[in-house]
């Protein structure tokens, strides 16, 4: 041990320098900001959900040939759905939804499809006396609004019974005949799918949204790192003279892009394969009674070629994005910290996708799947659960092109000022002086 230096002391020199380079630099400074600002927004999302939930008030409609059928039922759903808050402080409270009984059913399927209803409770009777109830809805059928709804259908037919006992002494109770008949729900072909096919659809869903975030933030930092590669070794000097900013930035989104794209076929296809004869497999080493079941239904070429779209255009998206700010980074060390902002942004798409693969969200969901950077997320989560009309799908494609050719143009000019800045860490205002030349 003599004549070592000690350990800790160094190792303690080092770490304070380190600290104190990274905490005073302007970079670390800004992304703080903008991390606490992203953090508070999602504290307070809830609250916001809340009065937007508040502010807005759901129609319902019941459709039933008896009149006094559909007055019980708008007195059951009234009571189950309009809860008023604990305690009834809330003076200003309102009910979130509107029963009303209607004789149209027409119109009331109309009004369900463009939106104006959130569900139509359609009653009939059997001529057993049974009730029979169909609860039909632009959500997913496992809705807590339709577990509800399930409620009241037997409240209903409880009532119905004790009603008819003075005329009929010897009748059996009989619970109602519920089902739910989601109009938003994924098909197959024209189809609806059953709900196997539904929960298979879930999880691949879950599968491959998570394929799609991973591959986007891994293969974007490989662009980012090789332009921060390339400019801490001085290489970029040399290359910058034989090639053009924008054919530099175009060959690293394709190449890293092709490799990245490699790699994951290279891990996809067998995995494909194996899912494609998992049912032969299973007999040839459990049995022949362990065949059935065992394949994953639901997946079809059409949903494979959506997967393969928006990775594609969403890699092309956020890689342009990593390679402009690749090019800001003196050291391939400050590529973490500036490379946090646009990982939380992909997790916002990816968050905003489950909470689509678990039929919730409404309108927010159906805005991001439109909107660039989201749309890559949401959109694909959306084709995997419900039903999407193909001039959604268009625009939603259209709007990501129209995106990718805006962000090529300012991510080209900010790489063509970021490469030549060296010996200086990447500040806000060297971000806004390229922003401004772009």
């Amino acid at each position: 041990m003599a004549g070592r230096d000690p350990l800790f002391p160094n190792a303690w020199i080092v770490a304070q320098r380190e600290y104190r380079d990274r905490v005073r630099g302007p970079l670390f400074v800004a992304s703080t900001v903008i991390l606490m600002g992203l953090a508070m927004l999602v504290a307070l999302a809830p609250i916001g959900i809340r009065y937007l939930d508040h502010q807005t008030v759901t129609r319902i409609a019941v459709v039933s040939s008896e009149a006094a059928l559909a007055a019980s039922a708008v007195s059951s759903v009234d009571s189950l759905l309009n809860r008023p808050p604990a305690g009834g402080g809330d003076a200003g409270w309102q009910k979130p939804f509107a029963i009303e009984a209607t004789d149209d059913p027409a119109r009331a399927e109309a009004d369900l499809r463009r939106g104006a209803l959130g569900g139509i409770m359609i009653m009939d009777r059997s001529p057993s006396g049974q009730i029979d109830v169909t609860f039909r809805t632009n959500g997913t059928p496992d809705a807590v609004r339709s577990q509800l709804i399930g409620f009241a259908a037997i409240a209903v037919s409880i009532y119905d019974w004790t009603a008819s006992r003075t005329a009929d002494v010897g009748r059996a109770f009989q619970p109602p005949a519920y089902r739910v008949d989601g109009i938003n729900g994924a098909t197959e072909g024209g189809v609806a799918l059953d709900p196997q096919q539904s929960a298979s659809r879930s999880f691949l869903g879950i599968v491959f949204v998570v394929l799609l975030f991973i591959t986007i933030v891994i293969y974007g930092m490989w662009v980012a790192t090789g332009v921060a590669a390339e400019k801490s070794s001085r290489v970029m000097e040399l290359m910058i003279s034989a090639a053009s900013p924008r054919q530099m930035l175009t060959g690293k989104v394709v190449g890293i892009g092709a490799a990245g794209l490699s790699q994951y076929i290279a891990i996809a296809v067998p995995a494909l394969i194996l899912v494609a004869f998992q049912d032969r497999i299973a007999a040839a080493v459990l049995g022949p009674g362990w065949a059935e079941g065992a394949p994953l239904v639901g997946l079809s070429p059409a949903l494979l070629a959506g997967y393969a779209v928006f990775f594609l255009l969403g890699f092309t998206l956020f890689a342009l994005i990593y390679a402009a700010m690749g090019s800001f980074v003196s050291r391939p060390d400050d590529l973490q910290t500036l490379s946090l902002p646009l990982s939380i942004v992909a997790m916002v798409g990816y968050l905003t996708a489950i909470v689509a693969l678990g039929g919730a969200g409404g309108a927010w969901v159906t805005v991001a799947s439109f909107l660039p950077p989201f749309s890559p997320f949401v959109m694909l989560a959306r084709l995997m659960v419900s039903a999407v009309q193909p001039w959604e799908l268009g625009v939603s494609i259209g709007l990501l092109v129209a995106a990718i050719a805006v962000v090529a143009v300012v991510a080209t000019r900010m790489y063509a000022a970021g490469v030549l800045l060296y010996g200086q860490r990447p500040g806000l205002r060297a971000f806004i002086a390229a922003a401004r030349g772009a």
